[in-house]
């Protein structure tokens, strides 16, 4: 045939595309995530001698970042420094071995404030009218800090402390993303003495920091009693092995660890901060209220527990969300990035990656959340009372017991906040089993 193609000829076609295959793909993937979350035989130590070269760098360039959202007019310079200061502060949080792995106490609170970081700094680039106080139509106007006739130091000073008011505002008090997002503080705080500082330092020493301590050092050294928690591992089907009552106790301490632990370190660092900088104690509320006396989820996580997290957890999946689904999509969000931010902590400490116990506890508080909607909807009352305080503990104990279960079987509560060697308690055990 003159006009055709013959059966014999062969046609070939080179392809457009590179050959792809799921292998390769997975494999691309694969080191991606690796990249993403360094596996903990490929992070860097830290020691005493590398410490200052690794933090440093990307801890100033978060502190300029800082003071630059606190001026106006410097958009195009925060979203420059964009592909630069978000990604160095994710290497500085997953890419160094602060400490070993398994030692949470240390671990979580490292990963937990570099991934706020890392979160904060990404919204401080993108942010188009930069951090605003309540009393401030643009950033940095108060105390006269944008006066062009002020003398160097004075600008310098007020930038400085400008930039380090805003890294230590985790809740956002007197702020546009704290306060001014609907930020409230627990009832406990109304009953505290700041406007005596030598009585809120007294108080705070013995209420705050001595007696968490003494809290979570009497758990920790019940802790060392249960071989479902020192030796999970040796312990087949530990969580099971456990007695009902044991099942519901264990979990209830834990949460007990994280309020006290949390609540002394903070309540150190504020006495420290008004004992010797002068500060007033006012600008250190309580960190937690008191969640077993919650009349309703909503109490419970919006005043009693900390608020720390709050605007991670809003910024990244709640607003997106609310534009979505309305209010029940914000709870969803929120609790949604607060299953995922609590995920990131144990990969900090070493630990396995995703895991959908942690991630289902949160989901259900929003769950939880939107169930005592309804019933406000639909009896025109909100939860409350002591029918409500008992809502709140069963739900709770209920909805933690697949996270307790995975926590402990994997080994989570063996790091102990307090050591045995320096358990005030534990003496004190031993020397009445001498007697």
């Amino acid at each position: 045939m003159k006009h055709g193609i013959s059966s014999s000829t062969v046609v070939s076609f080179r392809p457009i595309l590179p050959p792809w295959t799921m292998h390769s793909i997975a494999e691309a993937l694969e080191t991606a995530s690796r990249w993403v979350f360094p596996p903990q035989e490929s992070r860097i130590p830290v020691t005493r001698y590398n410490v200052l070269q690794f933090a440093v760098p990307p801890l100033t360039l978060y502190l300029i970042l800082c003071y630059l959202v606190r001026r106006p007019n410097t958009q195009a310079l925060r979203l420059a420094l964009t592909p630069i200061i978000v990604p160095w502060l994710w290497w500085l949080t997953f890419g160094l071995e602060w400490f070993p792995a398994r030692t949470m106490a240390w671990n979580v609170p490292f990963t937990t404030t570099g991934v706020l970081f890392v979160t904060r700094a990404g919204e401080y680039c993108l942010s188009p009218t930069g951090r605003l106080k309540l009393t401030e139509r643009i950033p940095g106007e108060h105390h006269g800090h944008l006066d062009p006739a002020r003398p160097l130091y004075l600008k310098i000073y007020h930038g400085f402390t400008d930039a380090l008011e805003l890294i230590l505002s985790h809740r956002g008090m007197g702020w546009d993303f704290g306060t001014g997002e609907g930020l409230r503080l627990p009832p406990l705080q109304a009953r505290r003495p700041t406007d005596d500082r030598a009585a809120w330092i007294k108080e705070t020493v013995l209420k705050d920091v001595i007696r968490n301590y003494l809290i979570v050092d009497a758990i920790n050294t019940w802790w060392r009693t249960i071989p479902q928690i020192t030796d999970p591992s040796q312990t087949p089907n530990a969580y099971r092995d456990l007695s009902f009552v044991m099942q519901l106790l264990v979990p209830a301490s834990v949460m007990m660890v994280v309020r006290s632990y949390m609540s002394m370190w903070y309540s150190l660092a504020g006495v420290l901060d008004v004992a010797i900088l002068a500060r007033e104690p006012s600008e250190w509320p309580v960190l937690y209220g008191e969640p077993w006396k919650s009349e309703s989820l909503h109490k419970l996580w919006a005043m009693e527990w900390h608020q720390l997290s709050r605007r991670l957890f809003l910024s990244t999946l709640g607003y997106p969300l609310r534009a979505i689904a309305g209010t029940p999509g914000m709870m969803l969000g929120a609790f949604a990035a607060s299953g995922l931010y609590h995920n990131l902590m144990l990969i900090g400490d070493g630990q396995p990656g995703y895991d959908l116990p942690t991630n289902s506890f949160f989901l259900l508080q929003a769950v939880g959340l939107v169930i005592e909607r309804l019933f406000r909807q639909i009896t025109g009352r909100k939860v409350g009372g002591w029918i409500g305080n008992l809502w709140v503990v069963v739900f709770i104990v209920a909805t933690i017991q697949p996270m307790a279960k995975l926590w402990l079987e994997r080994g989570y509560l063996e790091t102990s906040p307090i050591p045995a060697s320096w358990s005030f308690v534990e003496r004190v055990v031993g020397l009445a089993r001498m007697i």
